[in-house]
């Protein structure tokens, strides 16, 4: 056997994955003066993450501005990842028909103990996110500052832990304790 052979082979080096450039909605609020981050496309659809302190200014500038028009809220929802709890919204255009998805992505490790995730409301002007985000705070435990109604809309005012967290322990109760005579 040759030493080449005998030689350890080293591991490859790990791939650093360039930051995506920009896309078209991006690059509009890079202009306004809001740091985005571009992230892989959802569907083919553009999808950026910002910040929760300049949501407010970058949905305003989405909704209002001519040039981009992205006047309807299809939906707001929240996913808990591996290292984050995103509060996503889907925007869409009827003037362009065209969509966006923005993110607000609230690393774990600043999280208190004992505490939620918070993201600031987008109530005041988007009426209708007040379901929505009622929605996500009862399933998945993102709390929204500033909501007007801030309570469960799913599950009982007094239930325990939010549902979609990947933390969540299901609770036994007659409904499913696997129990063949229970009502399942």
């Amino acid at each position: 056997m040759t030493d080449d052979a005998n030689a350890k082979k080293e591991p490859a080096a790990e791939k650093v994955e360039a930051p995506l450039p920009p896309g078209q909605y991006g690059q509009f609020l890079k202009e306004h003066g809001i740091t985005t981050e571009r992230l892989p496309d959802s569907c083919g659809v553009e999808t950026i993450a910002i910040s929760g302190d300049q949501l407010d200014a970058a949905l305003r500038l989405l909704k209002n501005s001519s040039e981009i028009k992205l006047d309807l809220l299809l939906t707001v929802s929240g996913v808990d990842q591996i290292e984050t709890f995103d509060s996503v919204y889907h925007l869409w255009s009827y003037s362009h028909t065209n969509e966006l998805v923005v993110k607000v992505r609230i690393p774990k490790s600043e999280v208190k103990e004992g505490e939620l995730p918070c993201v600031p409301t987008i109530t005041g002007f988007w009426p209708a996110s007040n379901w929505h985000e009622r929605e996500t705070y009862d399933l998945v435990g993102i709390r929204y500052s500033g909501h007007p109604y801030p309570r469960r809309i799913l599950n009982p005012w007094d239930w325990d832990g939010h549902p979609l967290r990947r933390d969540y322990k299901q609770p036994v109760d007659a409904l499913n304790d696997k129990n063949p005579h229970s009502m399942r």
